[in-house]
């Protein structure tokens, strides 16, 4: 975070939730000044296109109001099927000359029109032999990002900052797990309704993908098996059960649904190594909101026959246990991981 420049509120707007991380710098390190997370009710946001616009704009109020923040300047970032990522190989040439034909390199491999998208790019390596680049092309529908940057300045907030989930899992993991940044990793968060991966080795991305399976699923099939509606399967995802539901109805159900998702993630994988085979995964990093369900751990592991770990987003970062309980770190750690790493770009 040593970045010189001036620093920015995360703030993560996902489909259940909207997070809200802020850093600072201290002679020690990096100290976390103010985390906090307000619920958004179902329908607010889907699949990551916002539905109700002034509600999320006063869940981003709430949060700003409990959390008693002052700065303005914030970083948001975007996920879905609105935003592609690709790798491409292009021929060498100097960052003017990329400049000028990366709209037409996008052309190729971004199925929106041009007129449609903003489109950024990052030189992943140059190999002094050879006549070609890699390089890394990103692409975001404008009114996507449009749509996520009117709520955050109606709610009185400067986005100054638009990433991709995936890009600030990353920037997170970087930051808190520095000795493993040279291990090929897998970075896997799985929200309400989607699942972020992200593969990444010596500070590249090596591999993304948006998947739509989330932990809304779970409630979904509690609602089915069960009998229940949406309030009551998301209480008893957390243990909360009603009378007549057993422990081990509700488990039951949980598993099956953390097989399918083990799968998922599976096959995202097989995809991945198929295309490097010569490239070994070391771990794999689970975080966001399902990160707290028992039986996933565990499910992945089986399928995939590669260590699982819970990602701590707050790792290296300094808290005052008069401000910030342990428990209550515990409690949001696995929902902060994007905003962490929102939180420590600069502009």
């Amino acid at each position: 975070m040593a970045k010189k420049g001036r620093s920015v509120v995360g703030l993560d707007i996902g489909t259940s939730s909207v997070k809200l991380v802020e850093l600072k710098e201290t002679g020690k390190g990096i100290q976390l000044s103010k985390a906090g997370i307000m619920p958004l009710p179902p329908e607010a946001i889907v699949e990551r296109s916002i539905m109700d616009a002034s509600t999320v704009v006063l869940a981003i109020k709430d949060l700003l109001s409990s959390q008693k923040v002052r700065k303005k300047d914030v970083a948001i970032s975007l996920a879905g099927h609105a935003v592609i990522i690709k790798k491409v190989n292009m021929p060498k040439m100097t960052g003017k000359e990329l400049e000028e034909n990366i709209l037409v390199e996008a052309e190729r491999y971004i199925p929106f029109e041009m007129s449609e998208v903003n489109v950024d790019f990052s030189v992943l390596s140059s190999p002094e032999e050879g006549d070609m680049m890699e390089v890394l092309l990103v692409a975001a529908k404008r009114d996507l990002i449009e749509d996520y940057s009117s709520v955050v300045r109606e709610a009185g907030l400067n986005p100054v900052i638009v990433d991709v989930d995936v890009f600030a899992l990353q920037n997170a993991f970087e930051l808190n797990y520095p000795m493993e940044v040279g291990d090929m990793v897998v970075l896997c968060d799985i929200g309400a309704s989607m699942m972020n991966l992200n593969i990444v080795k010596d500070g590249k991305s090596l591999f993304t993908r948006d998947i739509s399976i989330g932990g809304n699923l779970y409630s979904e099939e509690l609602q089915k098996e069960i009998g229940v509606n949406f309030e009551e399967a998301e209480r008893m995802k957390m243990g909360h059960l009603p009378e007549g539901v057993t422990p081990q109805m509700v488990e039951r159900v949980m598993s099956r649904v953390s097989s399918t998702v083990a799968m998922e993630i599976a096959k995202s994988i097989d995809f991945f190594v198929a295309t490097f085979p010569e490239e070994r995964i070391a771990r794999l990093y689970l975080t966001g909101g399902c990160a707290k369900i028992p039986s996933l751990k565990g499910a992945i592991e089986e399928r995939l026959n590669i260590s699982v770990e819970i990602f701590n987003p707050f790792n290296v970062i300094e808290s005052d246990p008069r401000i910030f309980s342990p428990d209550y770190l515990e409690e949001i750690a696995p929902f902060m991981s994007v905003g962490v790493g929102l939180a420590i770009r600069k502009v």
